[in-house]
């Protein structure tokens, strides 16, 4: 998967407390708690409540899930209780893996810190947390990253401060060291620290970086331009169009997951202008809309892998292969399984001939490379809804409720009428392949973020 730009990240100082709260209930005694408490400072409280907006109907939490390299788990973000704001887990599930304590701890699984999460009795629980130096841990912190698009989403870590060779998989100095900092403010009397991080464009694949690296010492641009192959033009046009910044995090791997991009180098920043130019000439770029992408020329051989790998739950496809073929046969692959989901039926309209139905992204194909095989982000809608779902004048709530941005939708009447009895139904949907809420809700954060 590739790496995700960095929105806010929580670190949480692993004291007495934390350990507690992570350990799991021993009735009767002082591990009680199914959540991380949180700050009730009013900057936290605003932040929290612009990254993960409450429902309008008044509702003091939202739902979240946890994810960790090798797994998930169900959570909650509490605003409003007796003390102040938490992270609160399902009792039963326990702590998330990710923040609890294993025997056999290694960078393959979902634990990083070593102890035993058996113990019934309150004494030894706490001795577990008194040994953790002992076992070469040194000092855990608990982290919590959201990435940007993802409003019902935390990616969770545990990093070792100062930990023996033994656990040098997970050492603190594997984050960077904005995030280090941040770190450094908490200790066992102030466990939290927060911040919020501006991130977002495409990083760089290995391949980019080299022609980068030819154009920053290259004193005549265009014969560097003049070698690429047509992927590689392109490629290099959407990167130059929104190179990366900020912080980045791949949320397939563990602890080596950060990645910092770097600055565009001076030659390049000075004449990206130019050189986007003649990419723009020598390489058209390839059409990211669905319907466009139904029309594009398809690859037998690639048609029938997109098809394997939707069977195979591979979701996949990613920029650094693809051509204007790729796109097509993607497009085709996903919108057979799309569109047989829905028996080929418009789930707005109810449109049933082929001719104007598309499969279209809820999450938009030039988003998330991991998911653009994923049936389940995808809708068979007629031209007129697909069009407006693509350009946010149609969005969709959770509850599959579809409502329209009047005031996105402008003055337009004729439009207007064609698109007001849909206002207010509810989304039809297939047995399988039925919408994730969590691709609807980053289909709305998007909306939102591009204008």
């Amino acid at each position: 998967m590739a790496a995700l730009p960095v929105e806010w990240v929580l670190a949480i100082y692993y004291g007495p407390s934390a350990h507690r709260a992570t350990y799991g209930r021993l009735d009767g005694t002082k591990y009680t708690k199914d959540y991380i408490q949180l700050s009730r400072k009013p900057d936290f409280i605003d932040t929290l409540t612009t990254l993960f907006p409450v429902a309008g109907n008044g509702a003091g939490s939202v739902p979240l899930t946890y994810r960790w390299p090798t797994g998930m788990a169900p959570g909650e973000l509490v605003f409003l209780s007796a003390d102040r704001p938490h992270l609160k887990w399902e009792t039963s599930l326990k702590a998330p893996k990710a923040w609890r304590m294993s025997l056999e701890a290694s960078d393959a699984t979902a634990e990083t810190i070593p102890g035993n999460p058996s113990l019934s009795d309150p004494a030894a629980a706490d001795e577990e947390f008194a040994l953790l130096k002992n076992r070469g841990a040194g000092q855990p912190y608990l982290m919590a990253i959201k990435l940007r698009d993802e409003p019902r989403t935390l990616h969770l870590r545990v990093y070792l401060a100062n930990p023996s060779e033994q656990y040098s998989w997970a050492n603190l100095q594997l984050v960077p060291r904005n995030i280090q900092a941040l770190i450094a403010k908490t200790s066992q009397n102030s466990a939290l620290a927060w911040a919020s991080i501006q991130s977002g464009g495409i990083t760089p694949s290995a391949k980019i970086k080299i022609v980068l690296s030819q154009l920053a010492v290259s004193d005549n641009l265009s014969s560097v331009i003049d070698a690429l192959d047509m992927d590689t033009g392109r490629e290099l046009a959407s990167y130059l169009q929104h190179p990366a910044y900020g912080l980045f995090f791949d949320p397939s791997r563990n602890h080596d997951a950060w990645l910092q991009p770097a600055p565009l180098p001076a030659q390049i920043a000075t004449n990206a202008d130019v050189i986007l130019e003649m990419l723009k000439e020598g390489f058209p770029a390839i059409p990211q809309g669905d319907a466009a992408a139904e029309m594009l020329e398809v690859s037998a051989e690639e048609l029938k892998a997109f098809r394997d790998q939707i069977k195979q739950e591979n979701y996949e496809v990613a920029d650094s292969h693809a051509t204007v073929k790729t796109r097509g046969s993607a497009q085709k692959a996903f919108a057979e399984t799309v569109k047989a989901n829905y028996g080929s039926r418009c789930a707005i309209t109810g449109i049933k001939n082929k001719d104007f139905l598309v499969a279209a992204h809820i999450v938009p194909w030039s988003v998330d490379q991991s998911i653009r095989l994923d049936p389940s982000n995808g809708i068979c809608l007629s031209l007129l809804v697909d069009r407006a779902f693509e350009n946010g004048h149609l969005l969709i709530d959770d509850d599959l409720s579809i409502h329209i941005d009047w005031d996105r939708l402008g003055d337009d009447e004729a439009l207007r009428s064609q698109l007001e009895p849909y206002d207010g139904q509810t989304l039809s949907v297939p047995e399988e392949g039925a919408p994730k809420a969590e691709y609807l809700q980053r289909r709305r954060a998007w909306v939102n973020s591009t204008g």
